[in-house]
């Protein structure tokens, strides 16, 4: 059997592209199959970097074909021809296509290499005015009216940041009917156009937002959102908890049973935490 070659998950510029690593660069100058989102795209990035893609291999790779072309990639790389994923915009896989890809890689023993780099998750929390030791990243809202509902729902639960994205056609509606779901003084920072030449960032509240949103007649650019928990929320996450708990003496096993159900994680998860702290004990 024939070595094999190398997945390389590559991040590319989310705008900038001085923001390409040389690494990345590097990497897509010699590889020779590049799976994408967009030839076009693909190919237009190649041209910024000067990079030749004649000889090369662009294979259009999303959400709709990901799965058939996963095994046709895998087989590739079985016979020792390295492979680039990109996607169209930051990191791979992260709300993007690629993760049908990446289990058949794993079950086949290929080498997956992560080529690190932009990031619209990253470098939105970089600037987030909000503490962010924990947050929940819950990628695209979902679109469908009646699931969106319950979404957002769930997602005023949390009692951590949680972050999302959107796009610029359905940010205004997310806004409304977060507002309508009683979340209008929730403040949010909301991140646009990231590394580009008109980049926004607003920390407000919902309503505030929809006001400013409101007067606009065009908006361009995905979002990146992150919605604070209420106080209330932010006392009952599970540091707050162990703290609490500790100040008390009550039972590793008892403070892990109470922490599961009030913060909805496992008790094993719980009982982790609790004995990663100091000064528990039973």
């Amino acid at each position: 059997m024939s070595d094999q070659g190398t997945l390389f998950i590559v991040a590319t510029p989310i705008g900038n592209i001085g923001d390409i690593t040389e690494r990345a660069r590097a990497v897509l100058d010699k590889t020779a199959f590049i799976a994408c989102e967009d030839t076009r795209r693909a190919s237009k990035l190649l041209r910024q970097l000067s990079i030749d893609s004649s000889g090369k291999s662009l294979c259009s790779f999303n959400v709709l074909n990901e799965n058939d072309l996963a095994a046709k990639i895998i087989a590739s790389l079985e016979n020792d021809e390295d492979v680039a994923l990109i996607s169209d915009a930051g990191t791979p896989v992260l709300s993007d296509p690629g993760l049908p890809l990446l289990q058949a890689a794993f079950d086949r023993g290929v080498d997956v290499v992560p080529i690190p780099g932009p990031s619209a998750l990253s470098a939105c929390l970089s600037i987030c005015p909000l503490p962010m030791r924990e947050f929940r990243f819950a990628g695209f809202i979902e679109r469908k009216t009646k699931q969106k509902k319950v979404h957002l729902t769930a997602l005023l639960q949390q009692s951590i940041p949680v972050v999302c994205f959107e796009s610029p056609n359905r940010f205004l509606g997310t806004l409304r009917m977060l507002s309508e779901l009683g979340a209008g003084e929730r403040m949010i920072f909301v991140a646009r156009e990231l590394t580009k030449l008109h980049e926004e960032k607003l920390f407000d509240s919902v309503d505030n937002l929809i006001a400013i949103f409101d007067d606009r007649e065009r908006v361009l650019g995905e979002f990146v959102l992150v919605i604070a928990p209420t106080e209330e929320q932010e006392r009952m996450d599970v540091t707050y908890l162990i703290e609490l708990l500790a100040k008390e003496n009550i039972p590793t096993t008892s403070s892990a049973r109470l922490i599961s159900k009030l913060c909805g994680i496992s008790r094993q998860e719980a009982y982790r935490r609790l004995t990663s702290s100091e000064g528990l004990d039973d």
